[in-house]
């Protein structure tokens, strides 16, 4: 009967953190912005070094404390493009509500001697150390907009990323990869290779967190929206559990719907030397096995061969939606999978402690549905609650979800 009562005002609890009026799906701020922000400087392919900018917009007028924040990430076959390239979809956002950004990465891998241009690559180990550059540098920047928190009046619980092409790869990649598992033989230390004459030394790329910003918090995401991207393998799918949209044209000859080589439409030889990469359609094939559901796992697969968005108005207003219906629902997730607790809860005396058993961000609410404590904690480490009682909301890698912090 205890538990029954306590279920009961968790539930209450988690709809009163949101009882206040929630939309971000129209827009009616003007932004604010902060361009070519450096948020790191890095080791690229060639012994160069890279410098890699972010652009933040904001809201003007909102007067929100807890303002959602979203990503997005540039395309151009991890050899091109700018993150200017999708500043209109970082407005678009930050005019509903959202602290929006767009980030550049390394870019940029050996090539053949002939034809010594891109998209060709040297062997496949080069498309795949660029990828990895990539997320690893994303991975940073979702660690520095995190870190602003406090400057930006921004919640760090509700974070989506979002990305074209190889922006998508590397948003899916930032949201899933969280293992060295998962880290490719061809970033470790490889064979050195020889380009116009002089020889390169190939090093280990290192952990998948790469070493910008690493100011203690994570990277995980409460959502995903994936234009045309892949992943490399599915089994990454497994070790997270943020929401995703998917687009693709299921004709797209650059990056498969299916299962292919980049390219491969393309003919020319391109494709030969780029990894198998596994598209929307078994993306959502898969997430779907894996309990994905409702707001979790929405899809727009349609027919066309054209690596692009067909309909670029739509998208925006149909994933502006969809990020706003899981953010105003906080319970939203996939059936929940028999695991351990991530927490304990301790008494001390007349003190309550709350102790974390696995690594993630972990927020307070008052009963009242306002946030008093926004903590990350590593797996191990220890907080106490100062008012009781309260909602705990978390999500950790392994999920998310609210409780009752009495004991």
């Amino acid at each position: 009967m205890r538990n029954f009562f306590a279920t009961l005002l968790c539930i209450a609890g988690c709809n009163l953190i949101h009882a206040q009026p929630c939309d971000y799906t129209t827009k009616k701020y003007a932004i604010q912005q902060e361009l070519n922000t450096i948020y790191g400087v890095v080791k690229a392919f060639g012994n160069r070094t890279d410098t890699l900018y972010i652009d933040i917009y904001k809201p003007l007028g909102d007067k929100n404390t807890l303002r959602p924040m979203i990503l997005f990430i540039h395309g151009g076959g991890f050899s091109g493009g700018n993150y200017k390239d999708v500043t209109n979809q970082a407005k678009s956002f930050a005019q509903r509500g959202y602290v929006a950004a767009t980030a550049s990465y390394r870019l940029g891998f050996f090539r053949p001697v002939f034809p010594d241009n891109y998209p060709y690559a040297l062997d496949k180990a080069e498309p795949e150390r660029a990828a990895y550059r990539a997320m690893q540098d994303i991975k940073g920047a979702v660690r520095y907009m995190k870190g602003r928190n406090k400057t930006d009046s921004s919640d760090i619980m509700n974070f989506f990323i979002g990305g074209y092409s190889a922006g998508a790869i590397t948003s899916l990649n930032v949201a899933f990869v969280n293992d060295n598992k998962f880290r490719p033989a061809s970033c470790d230390s490889i064979n050195s290779v020889v380009y116009q004459g002089i020889n390169y030394k190939r090093p280990s790329l290192g952990n998948v967190e790469g070493t910008i910003n690493l100011n203690g918090y994570n990277t995980s995401v409460r959502g995903v929206l994936n234009y045309f991207g892949a992943v490399a393998d599915t089994a990454v799918l497994e070790t997270a559990r943020p929401a995703v949209f998917n687009y693709h044209q299921l004709g797209d000859p650059v990056v498969s719907a299916g299962i292919n080589k980049p390219y491969y439409g393309i003919g020319l030889g391109i494709s030969d030397n780029w990894p198998m990469l596994y598209g929307s359609t078994i993306i959502s094939r898969r997430l779907k096995a894996l309990g994905y559901t409702g707001l979790m796992l929405r899809n727009r697969i349609i027919s066309g061969n054209v690596h692009d968005v067909d309909n670029p108005a739509l998208m925006d207003t149909m994933t502006a939606n969809w990020a706003s219906a899981i953010i105003c629902s906080p319970n939203t997730g996939i059936a929940p999978v028999k695991q351990p607790k991530p927490y304990a809860l301790q008494r001390d005396g007349n003190k309550t402690y709350l102790v974390t058993l696995q690594t993630g961000s972990w927020e307070f609410y008052d009963m009242a549905g306002r946030s008093f404590q926004r903590i990350n904690l590593q797996e191990g480490q220890h907080t106490e609650i100062f008012r009781t009682p309260c909602v705990i909301r978390y999500r950790t890698n392994s999920g998310e979800g609210s409780f009752l912090c009495n004991p």
